[in-house]
């Protein structure tokens, strides 16, 4: 699939990116009951997969997630004007489809998310 083939291409770059944004949040963080919890460390050390590699343990969790998968890839065009590979950017679309259908007060916008 041309896109994967074009996201894999900015995958080092990316993870260059990702672990310079990472060093400004790994500090301890308290949590509203007093209880320290330690950083989150070495993730950021990981390699980027694709898109859909990377939600595939979630889909028997969220119905129908690979077909928002491959729409979010396929919208999104092959060369993103921000600098984002063609993954990072479809991970934005999908959560700003989320993000909006969760602030909607229509509840039903949300079923195909369950």
């Amino acid at each position: 699939m041309r896109l994967e083939e074009d996201s894999n291409i900015d995958r080092n770059r990316s993870n260059q990116q990702n672990r310079r944004n990472t060093k400004n949040v790994n500090k301890d963080i308290i949590k509203s009951d007093g209880t320290e919890l330690s950083p989150i460390l070495g993730y950021s050390e990981e390699p980027l997969l694709p898109l859909a590699q990377a939600c595939a343990p979630m889909n028997d969790i969220f119905y129908n997630l690979s077909f928002y998968v491959q729409l979010a890839l396929k919208e999104t065009p092959e060369q993103p004007p921000d600098g984002l590979s063609i993954d990072e950017n479809a991970v934005i679309r999908l959560y700003s489809t989320l993000n909006f259908n969760l602030k909607n007060n229509d509840r039903q916008a949300l079923l195909p998310f369950h």
